[in-house]
C-alpha cells in the first residue's frame, strides 16, 4: 500500500494515455459498482460504537476531555491530517503518510493497521465490518 496516495494506489498514467476501452471498462466498472447493493456500507450505529470506543479505544486514545499518555485523541479524527493530533505519540509512518482520515481510511487502517501501515505503533486492529461501521459513526460524532 502506498499510503501518500489515495487507498489502494500505485503509479498511474492520465486516463487519456490509458486508451478508450480502458476508459470505457472503468466506466463500466463505475457503474456497476454504483448500481450495486454490496456497494453502500452497512450503516453504522454510533451508540454501538461508543460502547466499542469505550471497551477498546478510551484506554489508549482517551475521550478528549483530558490528555492522553498513548495514543492521539480521536476527536476531530474525520477530516484531519494523519500525525497531527494535539495529543498522544504519533509514529514516523502516520506524520510522513500525507493521508487525511476519512471513512475510506479508516476501514483500510482499523481492519489491520500493522498490515496496512508497518510501522504504526497501533497493535491493536478491528476486523469485524460492522464494527469497523459503528466506530466510524461514533468517531464522527467526536467534533
Amino acid at each position: 500500500m502506498t499510503w501518500k496516495n489515495s487507498p489502494r494506489s500505485g503509479p498511474r498514467r492520465p486516463l487519456a494515455s490509458a486508451g478508450r476501452a480502458a476508459v470505457t471498462a472503468l466506466s463500466l466498472v463505475g457503474l456497476l459498482l454504483a448500481a450495486s447493493p454490496i456497494s453502500a456500507p452497512a450503516a453504522g450505529n454510533a451508540a454501538s460504537g461508543k460502547e466499542l470506543y469505550r471497551t477498546r479505544c478510551l484506554g489508549c486514545h482517551g475521550d478528549g476531555s483530558t490528555a492522553t499518555t498513548l495514543g492521539p485523541s480521536l476527536v476531530g479524527i474525520i477530516g484531519r491530517k494523519a500525525g497531527t493530533g494535539q495529543s498522544g505519540v504519533h509514529s514516523r509512518i502516520m506524520t510522513e503518510s500525507g493521508i487525511t482520515w476519512n471513512e475510506t481510511w479508516l476501514r483500510i487502517f482499523l481492519a489491520a493497521p500493522t498490515k496496512e501501515m508497518p510501522g504504526t505503533i497501533m497493535p491493536v486492529g478491528v476486523p469485524d465490518a460492522q464494527e469497523i461501521d459503528d466506530l466510524i459513526a461514533y468517531l464522527e460524532t467526536l467534533r
